[in-house]
C-alpha cells in the first residue's frame, strides 16, 4: 500500500502538470484545466460563504469531502500536489520525521476559524493558505517562468553550437507546440511568490510536512470531517514498542504508547505499516470505531475569531487613490468589484492562460489595496486582451470571472482608451504614425485617422494623419497601448471608464 500511495501521488502530480500545460491558447481539452481547484473543499467553502451563493463548479469538492468521512485525510497523503512536492523535497534532502512541536498542531485549526470568520464578513483570505491555490500560483507565476528561461537559454546555446541544424529546429518546434511556450513569460510579483514557495519547501528542514502538520487549513477541514472515519491504523498485542513507527511518522500522529493514533493527523501514508513487523500494524476497516473529538479550547477559538474580525477591518480599510483605481482593468466577464474580491482565490489560472494568447493579465500588488492584493488586472503595456480569446472566463473555478462566448466577449467593454496628445507622435511631433489604428481589432475601428494640415516646427506646412478615439466603439482590449511605439509610458492608455461587469440575471 505504501508503494500504491507513492504511485498515486506521482500520477496525480503528473495529472496536475498535464492540466497545467493544457491551459493554453486555444483550449482544446474537455477536462476542466482547473479540476484540482474544483476538487478543493476549502476553496469551494470560501467562495460560497464569501459570495453568499452556491457555486456549481465545486460539486467535485463535495465528493472529495464525503469520501473523507470514511477514509480520513486520504487526500493529503494520496492526492494533494503540494503534499507530494513536500515528500519529494524531503526525499531529496534525505530528511527523517524531524522535530516535533505538539503545541503547534492547533495552529491550523485556528487559521481555519480565522479564515471562516473573515469569509462570513466578505473578507477573502483563503487564497493565502489554501494548498491547492498556493501550489497552482507558485508553479504558474514563479516556477514556470524559470523553466521557460532555462529552456530558451539551452535552445539558444544549442543553435549556436550546432549552427542551426534542421533536426534541432524540429525538436524546438515540437516542444514549443506541446510542453514549452514559444516565448518567455514573466509576471509581476513572481519573486515574492517564489520566496513563499521556497520557504514552505525548506520548512522540511525543521520537520517533515511542517506545512501539513501545523499550518494547512485544508488539512484542518479534512480532520473535522473525518471524525467518523473507519479506515484506521490498528496495532495488535505483538507490538514490541520499538518506536520505529513513531520515529518514521511524518505527521507526528502516533502516541507515546505506539498504539494510539491521532486520527486527525494521520494521512494514511502507510510508512508505519511498511516499517513495522508483518501484521503488527495494519490500516483497514476492521475493528471497533469510535468517533474522536478535536478539543480546540475556548480561548483559541475566541482569539481566532477576534483575529478574523480585526482582519476584516484592516482589509476593508482600502487606502487606494483615484490614480491607482484608474489603472484597475479587470478581465472580461469579471463580477462587480466587491463580489469579484469575495470570489477570487488568486489561483492565477487566468493569468497563466492569458500568457499564452495576449499576455494581458498580471497580478496586482497594492493597486487595489490590501483586499485586492494579487488579484488579476490587465496591464496593456505588458500585453493585450486577445479579441477572439475567452480563456480566462473558462478557467476561473469560483466564477469570479463569468463564462462568456466569443461573440459576447468581442463586444464586452473592459475600459476605454484615450490618447495622450503630449506623447503621441502625430500630435506633438507632427509625424505620421498608424500603429494604433492598424492594430485596432473592432469593426468598425474604434480609432479614426483624420488628415489635418499642420504647421511644423520649422515653419513648413504638412498633412498629418492624427488619431481620434471613438469611445462608443472602444472595448478597452489594450492592443493599441501594447503596440504603441512611444518609449516608456504609452501615448494611448486604457482606463476602466464605462467598464462592464457581470451581474447574474442582468448582464
Amino acid at each position: 500500500m505504501k508503494t500504491g500511495r507513492r504511485i498515486s501521488q506521482i500520477l496525480f502530480l503528473l495529472f496536475f502538470f498535464f492540466l497545467f500545460l493544457a491551459a493554453t491558447y486555444p483550449l482544446r481539452i474537455k477536462i476542466p484545466v482547473d479540476l484540482f481547484l474544483r476538487m478543493d473543499p476549502l476553496i469551494g467553502l470560501s467562495a460560497m460563504v464569501s459570495a453568499r451563493a452556491f457555486v456549481e463548479t465545486f460539486l467535485w469538492a463535495i465528493g472529495v469531502l464525503l469520501l473523507t468521512i470514511p477514509l480520513g485525510r486520504y487526500f493529503c497523503g494520496w492526492v494533494c500536489p503540494l503534499g507530494t512536492a513536500l515528500d519529494v523535497t524531503s526525499f531529496a534532502l534525505k530528511r527523517k520525521a524531524g522535530k516535533k512541536y505538539p503545541k503547534l498542531k492547533y495552529l491550523k485549526y485556528m487559521i481555519l476559524v480565522f479564515l471562516l470568520v473573515g469569509a462570513v464578513f466578505s473578507s477573502q483570505l483563503f487564497w493565502v493558505f489554501d494548498p491547492i491555490a498556493l501550489f497552482t500560483r507558485s508553479i504558474e507565476l514563479a516556477v514556470w517562468p524559470i523553466v521557460t528561461l532555462i529552456s530558451t537559454a539551452i535552445y539558444g546555446l544549442a543553435f549556436q553550437v550546432f549552427s542551426y541544424p534542421d533536426w534541432l529546429g524540429k525538436v524546438h518546434n515540437f516542444f514549443s507546440s506541446t510542453l514549452l511556450p514559444d516565448q518567455l513569460n514573466f509576471f509581476r510579483m513572481s519573486g515574492w511568490v517564489l520566496l513563499i514557495f521556497l520557504a514552505i519547501l525548506l520548512a522540511e528542514f525543521v520537520s517533515r510536512r511542517f506545512w501539513c502538520r501545523y499550518l494547512c487549513p485544508l488539512g484542518a477541514l479534512f480532520a473535522f470531517f473525518s471524525k467518523f472515519q473507519i479506515w484506521r491504523r490498528r496495532v495488535n498485542s505483538d507490538c514490541t514498542e520499538c518506536a520505529v513507527c513513531q520515529n518514521i511518522c511524518k505527521m507526528d500522529a502516533i502516541g507515546g504508547d505506539f498504539r494510539n493514533t491521532d486520527y486527525a493527523e494521520c494521512i494514511q501514508c502507510y510508512d508505519c505499516v511498511q516499517d513495522c513487523s508483518p501484521a503488527v500494524t495494519t490500516i483497514n476497516f476492521k475493528g471497533k470505531n469510535q468517533p474522536y473529538g478535536i478539543d480546540l479550547g475556548r480561548r483559541r477559538v475566541i482569539h481566532s475569531t477576534a483575529a478574523g474580525l480585526v482582519s476584516v477591518g484592516i482589509l476593508k480599510s482600502n487606502l487606494v487613490t483615484r490614480n491607482q483605481t484608474a489603472a484597475l482593468i479587470r478581465p472580461p466577464g469579471a463580477r462587480p468589484e466587491n463580489e469579484f474580491l469575495d470570489r477570487c482565490i488568486r489561483c492565477h489560472e487566468c493569468v497563466k492562460v492569458c500568457s499564452t494568447s495576449g499576455r494581458f493579465l498580471q497580478p496586482t500588488f497594492l493597486e487595489a489595496g490590501l483586499e485586492g492584493l494579487w488579484t488579476p488586472v490587465g496591464v496593456a503595456r505588458y500585453g493585450y486582451c486577445e479579441f477572439n480569446c475567452t480563456l480566462c472566463t473558462k478557467v476561473c473555478p469560483t466564477d469570479a470571472i463569468h463564462l462568456l462566448d466569443v461573440e459576447t466577449k468581442k463586444k464586452w467593454v473592459i475600459g476605454i482608451a484615450y490618447i495622450d496628445r503630449n506623447r503621441c507622435f502625430p500630435w506633438y511631433k507632427n509625424e505620421n504614425c498608424l500603429v494604433c489604428q492598424e492594430h485596432c481589432p473592432t469593426s468598425p475601428k474604434a480609432i479614426e485617422l483624420k488628415d489635418e494640415k499642420v504647421r511644423h516646427f520649422d515653419g513648413t506646412e504638412r498633412l498629418v494623419k492624427r488619431p481620434y478615439m471613438i469611445e462608443d466603439l472602444c472595448i478597452g482590449c489594450g492592443i493599441c497601448e501594447t503596440k504603441c511605439p512611444v518609449a516608456g509610458k504609452s501615448a494611448i492608455i486604457v482606463t476602466p471608464e464605462n467598464e462592464q461587469r457581470w451581474v447574474d440575471g442582468i448582464s
